[in-house]
């Protein structure tokens, strides 16, 4: 059909008769949109009522053109479009942020040490489990090993494995296949004809992972025991995330406007932090750490003897070494950059946030000496950079300030810092009054733009469709670490209720009925509550987990405190925020009620653990006694 269309349409460009080729071309839409029905009725469907939703997926992701692949890139005035080059200009691009050891390099500053970790047994049992968790779907790393045969032989390949993971830990030494890696290259953000405008994710062996699961909880158990790591850095740890370190981050901020107080704050970014984490260093700090013998003799090797090459298109790069950094794409590459990374806070004075390599630096100012001391404490993370082998883009480092009340210039590495007025740290929009307007106007123009290519590509998607679309690329932006700015203002509320407004209208294609109310029927039927509901649940549920020491990053002893009396529970309030009085009784509807701090401003007020707090001493026991996670928030108000 299409080659008797391309006859058609150079007959028509001759004759200048288009009549039988516009047939044609209706006939060939007709048939484009048949075929493309049948695929949704006899794959999507089917998949997600067989709980596979990976052909669902692929659509999604045609239909929103990801490209995954490697643009034409920029080499010497001109593009460069074939694969093999493209592979050639990265690999070399990786291979140029690599930091040499400097010789003649002042000896590293002396650690403390610490209690040497305990010897490695590998047991045959968690061996077994890890090879029966492999993911087939995966790829294979450069040895080609399929993982079928991992997971589907596992009774069969957990003896041998086990003796070779038991031998490769007590000798210190690794096989050369498992220390190859083919990189992948990803975009980051920014002019994708642009090398540097990629990172390296490297593909590695599949049983290398498994011993480095293996390691990495062994070495985890060992930095946990023994308090060596920070609770300020709340990258790659159980209990921590990038939820935990808003809330503690914004609680001190809030506060301190609640006070009157300034905060000036230092967003810090590094240059190529994982890929410029010189070995000598990583391997002092963690022989430091109490990582000795046979398993620092394992990780220096897994460190040094790396080679890697770029794969784009199945094209392969020449092999280069790896001079430096931790390996993204490999298990144990987290926990090392948290190990080198992990004695930052200590050297400065100033208030520290850690999520792996991005970095809050902040401080009250209650006199124009505060500025100095945080100025003091820039250089001092300069030099410690400088000691330890990493760099700061002090070009892409901003100082955000809360209540503006003084100025100061700051400076790093000889660069006065950009002052800005908002900034985003972990997803989440800051701003110099601590208002959530600016991030929310944020999140729901890029919701909105989800939603438009949604309706464009899905219309003949059925509704369950629709619905897991709206849910998985909508909602989640709508909700993403909504606990920490949750909105007070009527304006912000309705600006995200829009948005599931019309994606209610678009689930069931009833874009007609405009009477009272119809929306509010569509989103029952649909099962969707309100967001503000949502986020209540949400608020409620993490606050949970902290009083029941589910979240370690969140101490519940640092940030609330139980009431002890048995009668009503008073908040004082300003005026301003009250009609009539400036005391509201609080009725004690459970055994288990928490103080309600007093409030000056609504940034306070409407913070995470002011506002909850509330809402906590409203619950009623049965409730708060619930014995897990799950319970509490299926008797909570418009669970869903």
């Amino acid at each position: 059909m299409l080659k008797k269309k391309e006859r058609l349409y150079k007959q028509a460009k001759r004759t200048k008769n288009w009549t039988n080729y516009r047939h044609l071309q209706k006939d060939c839409r007709r048939a484009f949109r048949k075929a493309e029905w049948e695929y949704i009725q006899n794959t999507i469907e089917d998949g997600l009522s067989k709980n596979d939703s990976k052909p669902f997926w692929r659509y999604i992701k045609a239909k929103r053109q990801d490209n995954i692949g490697v643009a034409p890139l920029k080499s010497k005035g001109s593009l460069v479009c074939e694969s093999k080059n493209k592979a050639d200009i990265l690999v070399n691009q990786f291979r140029s942020v690599f930091t040499q050891e400097q010789k003649g390099k002042p000896r590293l500053p002396e650690l403390p040490q610490h209690n040497p970790i305990e010897d490695l047994q590998i047991r045959e049992e968690g061996v077994k489990k890890l090879l029966q968790n492999i993911k087939i779907a995966k790829a294979p790393g450069p040895d080609q090993i399929p993982n079928r045969i991992l997971k589907e032989c596992a009774n069969e390949l957990a003896p041998g494995l086990t003796a070779i993971f038991q031998l490769s830990v007590d000798s210190g030494c690794l096989p050369s296949d498992w220390t190859n890696a083919n990189v992948s290259p990803v975009y980051k953000k920014g002019d994708k004809h642009l090398a540097e405008n990629y990172r390296p994710v490297s593909l590695t062996s599949v049983p290398c992972k498994l011993l480095e699961h293996i390691i990495c909880k062994h070495l985890l158990k060992h930095l946990e025991k023994n308090k060596i790591l920070t609770n300020l850095n709340h990258g790659f740890r159980s209990g921590y995330s990038c939820e935990t370190q808003l809330v503690v981050t914004l609680q001190d901020l809030c506060r301190n406007y609640d006070n009157g107080k300034q905060t000036d704050i230092a967003i810090l970014d590094f240059s190529k932090a994982f890929d410029t984490v010189p070995h000598p260093s990583l391997l002092y700090k963690l022989q430091s750490y109490g990582v000795k013998g046979n398993l620092h003799s394992w990780l220096q090797n897994f460190l040094t003897k790396r080679l890697m090459r770029v794969v784009v298109d199945g094209e392969e790069s020449v092999e280069v070494p790896v001079d430096s950094g931790v390996p993204q794409g490999t298990v144990l590459g987290p926990v090392l950059f948290l190990c080198h990374i992990n004695d930052l806070p200590a050297s400065v004075k100033s208030q520290v946030r850690l999520f792996a390599d991005d970095c809050l630096l902040y401080r009250t100012i209650n006199s124009y000496s505060d500025h100095h001391i945080l100025q003091a404490d820039l250089k001092t993370l300069e030099e410690w950079a400088n000691t330890w082998g990493m760099r700061f883009n002090a070009k892409k480092c901003y100082i955000l300030s809360i209540r503006n009340k003084s100025s100061f210039f700051y400076n790093l590495d000889n660069h006065i810092l950009q002052k800005v007025n908002s900034n985003p740290y972990l997803g989440v929009t800051f701003t110099d009054d601590l208002s959530w307007t600016t991030h929310i106007n944020k999140i729901v123009k890029k919701a909105n733009s989800t939603l438009g290519l949604l309706r464009r590509n899905l219309r003949s998607c059925p509704q369950s469709c629709r619905r897991t679309a709206y849910v998985s690329l909508i909602r989640s932006t709508l909700e993403y670490s909504c606990l920490v700015w949750d909105p007070y203002k009527q304006g912000d509320i309705d600006s995200l209720e829009n948005v599931q407004k019309r994606a209610a209208r678009f689930i069931t294609q009833n874009y007609r009925d405009r009477n009272p109310g119809c929306v509010s029927e569509m989103l029952s039927r649909l099962q969707l509550p309100p967001l503000q509901e949502r986020r209540k649940q949400q608020r409620l549920t993490f606050l949970f987990k902290v009083v029941r020491g589910l979240v370690p990053a969140v101490p519940p002893e640092k940030f609330i405190q139980q009431q002890k009396s048995k009668r009503q529970v008073k908040q004082r309030v300003n005026k301003d925020f009250t009609s009539s009085a400036t005391v509201r009784n609080i009725t004690r509807n459970n055994s288990q009620c928490f103080t309600v701090e007093c409030t000056k401003t609504p940034v306070y007020k409407y913070s995470f653990f002011t506002r909850t707090v509330i809402d906590w001493n409203n619950l009623d026991d049965n409730t708060i006694q619930s014995s897990t996670v799950n319970e509490f928030r299926g008797k909570l108000p418009t669970a869903d």
